[in-house]
C-alpha cells in the first residue's frame, strides 16, 4: 500500500488534539468515571480508564491503556478506596497503572513533574514526590514512599512500606527491601549501596563541598559500619557534618521505620559469587 495516497483523519485528529491543542482532551475510547477531576490541557488518550476519586493536575498526559483508581491489588478489596492525586505536567506512559488506597481515608499519590514509563506500576497508598522517574517495568508495593528526584531503573521493585531516599537513583533489576538512604546509587537483589549518585547531585546543582560531605558521612555508614549515633556526634564536631545535606541524610536514617538498608554492592557480588561456586561444585 502507498501510504502518500491514502487519508487517515481520525489519526490526524487524534495527533493534533493530544500533541499539539493546548485544551484538555480525552480519547472518545477512553472511560472516565464520574468523580474524575481533571486540570487545564490534561490530554487521556486512547482506551485509558480513570475511575474511583481522581484528581489530574495541568498539563498531564496518560498515554494509551493507561489504568488509574482500580481497586487495590488487595485479597478482600473489591472496590476503589479513598483518593487518588496525580499532580501537573506528568506523564503516564502506555500501560502504567496506578492503584486506589486500601482505606476509605486513604490517598495514592503523584508529585508534580513525575514521568512513568511504560508498564510501570504504582501500588495502592503509595506516594511519589516531585520529579520521580519509574522506568519501564518497574513495581512498587503498597505504601511505598519514593522521595524527590529519584529513578527507579527498568523492572526494579519495592516490598511494601519502602522509602526511598532523595536523588537516589535504583539500577535495572534491583529489588528493595528495607528503605534506601538518599543521594547514593543501589544495584542488585536485595539492592545495596553502590557509590553516591554524583552525577544525579552534579545535574541537580549540588556543591563540590555538599559532594565531598555526603562521600564522607556515606563510607562511614556503609562501608565503616559506624551506628548512626556515633555518625551523628562526628558529624557535630566536624566541617563536613555541619552540611545542610548530611544532616538530611542522618534524618533520614533515624526517621526510618523499616530499617535502612547497609547492604552494600560489594556484599551482594560475593554473595553471587559464592552461590555460583556452589553450583559448579554441585555440578
Amino acid at each position: 500500500m502507498n501510504k502518500e495516497n491514502v487519508i487517515f483523519p481520525q489519526a490526524s485528529l487524534f495527533e493534533e488534539a493530544f500533541f499539539n491543542s493546548t485544551a484538555s482532551y480525552i480519547d472518545p475510547t477512553a472511560r472516565i468515571g464520574s468523580n474524575v477531576k481533571v486540570g487545564s490541557n490534561v490530554k487521556i488518550g486512547p482506551f485509558c480508564i480513570v475511575t474511583g476519586n481522581v484528581t489530574i493536575g495541568d498539563n498531564t498526559r496518560l498515554y494509551a491503556h493507561v489504568a488509574v483508581g482500580f481497586p487495590a491489588q488487595n485479597i478482600g478489596t473489591k472496590e476503589s478506596q479513598g483518593t487518588i492525586t496525580i499532580g501537573a505536567n506528568c506523564e503516564l506512559r502506555e500501560f502504567s497503572t496506578v492503584h486506589a488506597s486500601k482505606y476509605s481515608e486513604g490517598t495514592t499519590t503523584i508529585g508534580d513533574n513525575c514521568y512513568l514509563m511504560s508498564y510501570s506500576h504504582v501500588a495502592h497508598d503509595c506516594i511519589l514526590e516531585n520529579n520521580v522517574t519509574l522506568i519501564n517495568n518497574v513495581n512498587l508495593g503498597g505504601h511505598t514512599h519514593i522521595e524527590k528526584n529519584v529513578i527507579v531503573m527498568a523492572n526494579g521493585a519495592t516490598h511494601q512500606f519502602c522509602r526511598v531516599g532523595q536523588y537516589s537513583a535504583v539500577a535495572p533489576y534491583s529489588a528493595t527491601r528495607q528503605d534506601l538512604a538518599p543521594f547514593c546509587l543501589f544495584d542488585g537483589q536485595p539492592a545495596g549501596f553502590a557509590g553516591l549518585n554524583i552525577i544525579g547531585l552534579k545535574r541537580a546543582g549540588f556543591s563540590k563541598v555538599t559532594i565531598d560531605a555526603l562521600k564522607h558521612v556515606t563510607k562511614l555508614f556503609f562501608q565503616d559500619r559506624m551506628l548512626p549515633a556515633a555518625i551523628t556526634i562526628a558529624a557535630a564536631n566536624e566541617p563536613w557534618g555541619k552540611d545542610e545535606m548530611v544532616g538530611l541524610f542522618l534524618q533520614f536514617i533515624a526517621e526510618s521505620k523499616r530499617g535502612v538498608s547497609r547492604r552494600t554492592f560489594i556484599d551482594n557480588r560475593a554473595a553471587t559469587d559464592q552461590w555460583m561456586a556452589a553450583q559448579r561444585d554441585i555440578d
